[in-house]
Order: structure tokens, then C-alpha cells, then sequence
């Protein structure tokens, strides 16, 4: 004879949030945590310019605009001016 027995409620260690600024203040908590554990750099976006000139001024603007580390923003450039 088989029994087939029902599986217990799996118990979460943590309480779930309510409402929604509690879920999305959670869900930020979450993401911070994932976003840290990285371990691979975001990559470089890609540059439309057909003179070495024009691909470093848009460094330039992406860098001034917040979207390149100074690290990022090196390394790039390394890039850039190797052949």
C-alpha cells in the first residue's frame, strides 16, 4: 500500500511585508544585496564614433554624466588608444 503524504508549509525566517512601500523598500534591500555580491564589472557601453576623438568626447559626456566610474572611464580610454 502507497501513502502519498503531503508536503509541510515551508517556513519563511522572515516576515513578509504588508503593503507596498514595505514590498518595494524590501525589494530595494534585496537588489542592494544582489548588486554587491557582483563580481564581474558592468560592461562599457558602446561608442558611435568613427574618429578616436569623437569615441573619447562621448567618454567624456557618459563620465560627466554619472554613467562611467573613473575606473571604467580608464579603462576605456586604455582601450581606446590601444591598437
Amino acid at each position: 500500500m502507497l501513502f502519498l503524504y503531503r508536503p509541510r508549509q515551508t517556513w519563511m525566517p522572515f516576515a513578509l511585508p504588508r503593503n507596498r512601500t514595505d514590498q518595494a523598500a524590501y525589494n530595494r534591500q534585496l537588489q542592494e544585496r544582489f548588486a554587491s555580491t557582483r563580481r564581474v564589472a558592468p560592461a562599457v557601453p558602446a561608442l558611435s564614433g568613427s574618429r578616436p576623438g569623437e569615441a573619447l568626447e562621448q567618454l567624456d559626456a557618459l563620465h560627466r554624466a554619472g554613467v562611467l566610474t573613473d575606473d571604467e572611464l580608464a579603462t576605456a580610454r586604455s582601450r581606446l588608444q590601444a591598437p
